[in-house]
């Protein structure tokens, strides 16, 4: 219970995040394109949370 509280407060809030910004189904076909429209999501999830901690 403890180890899902702590994947809880982290990946849960991402998997939020991606949701509330569009992503709940994928446009596209094939695993090498979900792929690619997951990291392109994951690259700008991580540059907002780096700008966001660089404005703090």
């Amino acid at each position: 219970k403890e180890i899902y509280k702590q994947r809880a407060a982290t990946a849960e809030c991402t998997n939020a995040q991606a949701r509330n910004r569009g992503l709940r189904r994928f446009l596209v076909r094939g695993s090498k394109k979900v792929k690619a429209v997951l990291l392109w999501f994951a690259l700008a999830h991580n540059m907002a949370c780096t700008w966001r901690l660089a404005r703090a």
